[in-house]
């Protein structure tokens, strides 16, 4: 096990990473390109934009004149997502030709195919039929790329190994990555979730869509994933939920009378009070320090993974989070036969 360098315009990305969600319609965006907080895209290695929240987003055009990297004010590498899991909820799509464009006019690093997500409950026909879209999807988009800066992505949809190894056969030769997704509904059901990652995991790049629970990230480094994505961050702030740095666990504010301790550099100029304001203000700063917690841990696991001592640092996570423990010795199971 190795940590490996995916290599974009706007630098290098240094695996496993979690690249935060930051969706342009979210009310705290503005503050955030105003430069009033430090934003995802400062803290992280890069940023995930989705382009259903894009298109929603009074920007939009100026994205498409001025590139994204000048809206959001940074260097970094940014990856804009079809949306296609968001469009489904919607029941709505977007055309490939569209989304491409825009992900090329943009000037993002990573571009990702628009899929069509199955979900568990779809009939046989109804699931084969948005599998076959997603991948005709995909090889279209590879046909038509012309941006030799930007990297695509192939969305990868599938509950069973079966399913992903079909689908990948099925892609041209050609992209740059795979992101594998779908996989959000059953994203507590770790036997599958790294049943399906095995099939998936091939010497190309794999990212993985929504799945974020420190046991599923934990595991999944463990077994080679190289980026992940999130927005529970973000979400859960919203829900004034503060993510535990010795548990892990998101602790609910409002019935707690003390933080634990944190050496995040929010949590060294905030506390308690300034987080359960009915504030955007608020909101950014508790998504501030979940966001550090994330990047923290993933900078542990990288820094571990050159040590060869990944699985014993699990293993501890795993003493006060049994969830983590459970998933990773599914991982080791798989790893080992």
């Amino acid at each position: 096990m190795q940590c490996k360098k995916i290599k974009t315009a706007h630098g290098i990305i240094e695996t496993p990473a979690l690249l935060p969600v930051s969706a342009a319609s979210y009310g705290v965006w503005d503050l955030w390109i105003e430069k009033k907080f430090p934003a995802p895209w400062d803290l992280a290695q890069g940023t995930v934009l989705s382009l259903y929240h894009i298109l929603q987003y009074r920007k939009k055009e100026e994205i498409l004149e001025k590139g994204i990297h000048k809206v959001l004010k940074t260097k970094k590498p940014v990856v804009i997502d079809s949306g296609g899991f968001q469009f489904m909820k919607k029941n709505a799509e977007l055309e490939e030709e569209f989304v491409l464009g825009y992900q090329e006019r943009s000037g993002c690093d990573i571009g990702m195919t628009f899929d069509y997500p199955i979900l568990p409950d779809l009939s046989p026909e109804e699931k084969e039929n948005r599998m076959k879209k997603s991948i005709y999807n995909s090889n279209l988009a590879l046909k038509l790329k012309k941006n030799k800066k930007m990297l695509l992505y192939s969305a990868v949809h599938g509950h069973n190994p079966e399913d992903i190894k079909k689908y990948i056969k099925n892609l041209d030769d050609g992209f740059d990555g795979y992101a594998v997704g779908s996989l959000v509904p059953k994203k507590r059901d770790y036997n599958m979730l790294i049943n399906v990652i095995s099939a998936a995991k091939n010497e190309k790049p794999l990212h993985v869509f929504g799945i974020t629970g420190f046991p599923a990230l934990f595991a999944l480094s463990y077994m080679g994933v190289e980026t992940f994505d999130s927005w529970t961050y973000l979400v859960a702030a919203a829900f004034k939920e503060y993510i535990d740095p010795e548990t892990l666990k998101r602790l609910r504010l409002r019935r707690v009378k003390e933080l634990p301790e944190c050496e995040c550099p929010i949590c060294r100029d905030y506390g308690l009070n300034d987080f359960l304001q009915s504030t955007s203000e608020a909101e950014i700063l508790l998504a501030l320090h979940n966001l550090s917690i994330f990047l923290e841990e993933m900078k542990n696991v990288r820094e571990k993974i050159r040590e060869n001592e990944l699985e014993s640092y699990i293993l501890k996570k795993g003493e006060k989070n049994l969830s983590i423990k459970k998933a990773f010795m599914i991982a080791r199971k798989y790893k080992g036969s």
